[in-house]
Order: C-alpha cells, then sequence, then structure tokens
C-alpha cells in the first residue's frame, strides 16, 4: 500500500458512527455500492463489482461466460499462481503459453497451443507493464475467444489512452496490500455486457436474489447458484480513498521510473505502451543469465534490492506446476493427462532468467532516485 493516512481514518470513523458495515442498504447506495460506481466511470466501463480476492474476481469473470467441463483457458508462463487457479476453479484447463521479451504473451506460441476446446484468454499486465492487448483482442475476436485482463498488479495503466481492464471482455484487479491501491485484501471484476454482470453479480453473492433491495439487479438472467464472495462497508469506504489517491500515486511513480530510464537507455524493458506503464517497478535486461544474477548481488551489496524476476515464489508457471499436475492426477472425474512439463516453457526462462526488477518506492525523494540510477548506470552501464 503506497498511501494510507487520516483520510481512511476519518471516513471509517464516519463509518462507524452509522453502525452499518453490511453493503446492503434499504435507504441509499453503499459505500460499496458508490465505489462501484466511481471505479467504473473511473475506468469507462458499465459494471463493476468489489468481491473478496483478485482471485475470485478472475474465476467470477470466467464463470460469468458458463465456461464448461473440459474448456481450456489460455494464460501466460509469467503470472502468479492465482491466474491458474482461477481457471481451475471455473472448472476449466489452463493452457500455458510462453512470453515475449516484452513479457506479453508471445502470440506465435499462443497460435500453436489453441484448439477446439479453447473458448478464452487471460492476458496478464505483470509488474505494472501493459501487455500486447491489441493483437490479442484482434486475434481473439477472429477466433472468437473470450478475452479476459489480469491487471491484478496493473491498475491504473492504459494502452493507447484505454485503461487496463476496459480493453478485453472483463478485467480483473487485486487490492492485495503489495498493489497500486488496496484496502488489504480485496478484488474487482468489471463488465460492459449486462447479461455477464448479472451473471458475476449472483457467482458472488448467490443470497443477493432473495434480498428485496438487489433483486433489480436480476433483469436479463434467472439466478442461481453460486457463492458468497462479497465484501463489507469497510473496503468499500477504504477504496473511495484510495480512489482518489491513484492519478498521484501514478505520477510520482512515473516520475521516479522516467529518471532510471533517462540513465539506463535500452537496458530498461519497455513494455507494450511505455506511457501507460504503471511505474511500479523497473526491470533490466541483461545479454546472459549469468551477468544479470550477477549484477543483481552488486546492486543488492550496494543497497538497492534489485532481484531476478524468477525469485519470487509463485509468479511463474514452472514454479507451480506441480500443484496442477497434482489437481488432475487427484481428480478422478477429469479427462486430462497431468502433462505439464518445465521443459515447456524454456523459451520464458531464458527471457527472464536475463532481467532483474526493483520496486519503486515513493518514499524514494528525486534526490533519491537520481542517486540511486547514477550507481545502477556505474554498475550496468546505459546499453
Amino acid at each position: 500500500m503506497y498511501y494510507i493516512g487520516e483520510e481512511e481514518i476519518e471516513a471509517l470513523k464516519k463509518l462507524f458512527s452509522k453502525k452499518k458495515l453490511y453493503r446492503y442498504n434499504a435507504n441509499h447506495d453503499s459505500e460499496c455500492d458508490l465505489f462501484e460506481k466511481e471505479f467504473s466511470q473511473h475506468l469507462g466501463v458499465e459494471h463493476s463489482i468489489l468481491l473478496s480476492s483478485g482471485t475470485n474476481a478472475l474465476s467470477t469473470a470466467l464463470l460469468s461466460y458458463e465456461l464448461k467441463e473440459n474448456d481450456e483457458v489460455i494464460i501466460p508462463a509469467y503470472t502468479f499462481v492465482a491466474t491458474a487457479t482461477a481457471v481451475i476453479q471455473a472448472g476449466a484447463r489452463p493452457i500455458i503459453v510462453n512470453n515475449d521479451s516484452r513479457l506479453g504473451i508471445d502470440l506465435e506460441d499462443l497460435k500453436n497451443k489453441i484448439g477446439p476446446k479453447t473458448k478464452a484468454v487471460i492476458i496478464v499486465h505483470m509488474d505494472g507493464l501493459a501487455a500486447n492487448v491489441k493483437e490479442l483482442k484482434d486475434f481473439c475476436r477472429n477466433k472468437n475467444l473470450i478475452l479476459i485482463e489480469d491487471v491484478a498488479q496493473a491498475m491504473g495503466g492504459s494502452y493507447e489512452g484505454i485503461r487496463l481492464g476496459a480493453i478485453g471482455d472483463a478485467g480483473c484487479f487485486s487490492l492485495n496490500e503489495n498493489k497500486v491501491l488496496s484496502c488489504g485484501e480485496g478484488g474487482i471484476v468489471v463488465f460492459n455486457k449486462r447479461e455477464n454482470y448479472e451473471r458475476a453479480f449472483c457467482i458472488h453473492d448467490t443470497p443477493s436474489q432473495f434480498n428485496p433491495h438487489q433483486k433489480s439487479v436480476y433483469q436479463n438472467i434467472v439466478p442461481f447458484i453460486g457463492s458468497s464472495m462479497r465484501v463489507s462497508e469497510i473496503q468499500g469506504t477504504i477504496m473511495r480513498v484510495q480512489l482518489k489517491r491513484l492519478e498521484k500515486i501514478l505520477s510520482e511513480l512515473r516520475q521516479r521510473k522516467e529518471i532510471f530510464k533517462n540513465y539506463l537507455k535500452n537496458k530498461v524493458v519497455v513494455g507494450y505502451s511505455e506511457s501507460g506503464d504503471c511505474g511500479s517497478s523497473l526491470h533490466l535486461q541483461f545479454s546472459s543469465a549469468e551477468e544479470a544474477i550477477e549484477k543483481a548481488k552488486v546492486l543488492r551489496e550496494k543497497g538497492l534490492l534489485f532481484a531476478p524476476v524468477t525469485a519470487r515464489p509463485a509468479h511463474a508457471a514452472w514454479k507451480w506446476i506441480d500443484l496442477l499436475n497434482r489437481h488432475y492426477l487427484s481428480n478422478e472425474n477429469t479427462k486430462f493427462l497431468a502433462n505439464y512439463h518445465t521443459s515447456q516453457y524454456l523459451p520464458t526462462i531464458e527471457i527472464l532468467m536475463k532481467i532483474i526488477k526493483l520496486d519503486i518506492s515513493l518514499d524514494w525523494t528525486s534526490a533519491d532516485v537520481k542517486e540511486k540510477a547514477k550507481l545502477v548506470k556505474e554498475i550496468c552501464g546505459e546499453c
């Protein structure tokens, strides 16, 4: 969480004085209702749902499209494990494709791995970088595939002036403590199509169909059995304050990253929308894995906490594919074979092993950043 302060405290005091923490309110819009409207307006979409996690946002989005057993969903090799587990929660099978040098999905590998069971593609905007949404959107449209954006790590980012999450058929966000905006834990799922919104609302809160104040949600569908993923007014209250800070946070992150980029030039990994980069992290690419590891070690010794992007425990396929294999081996009803293997993702491993990453802190002043950038350039060179 980049900022939290008196504004959140005052807003929560006002909430607690009302003694009403349940999100559905008979008399007026709740804090959750208001946040959903404000977030939809910010993103430029029709519908938003605030729910309990980014993982649940992904699974709810997939379920709103009524995936069937044995349906396949394409996901990238470089992503947090939640992207894969959400597909399984939706009853489908994740098909993992390699990433390219800009950390987007490798479109050629995607073309090789789609088949008659492929129903959806999840594009992941990792580490604040915009992925290759335009070519993937065009591809999905031509193949009649659902495109879902995982924006857990890139809230506020954009591509050609359009907010990430508003480009695909659904957008999914995380509000975990280490995200751009946070209420400790939570998620958001967004849609433009009313029918998907209604299904998602029922999926995230089955009893809402019996609530006299929520029956108006269901205009186009017959409600069904879903789950329970709703949040309280506490999250809605915090997020209304947090959302007002988003542009300030992004502006300050981008200013700091721009200083690094000015010093380091072509060493910096750039996503598919340089102007839409959140600025939350800095990626440096080297000619070999050995050089990347060596430079990261020297930089850490100097107090700059760079690390190989592969160092995180659950953010790449080879870190969690054994979990998928165990799942399919233990599921007697599935027709899938447990055939995930690290060798399938060697192109992504080769790319990621050459990249080191630094999280950008808003505690650094401009002078701090310039000093750090000079030091990185001294150790790593600029190109």
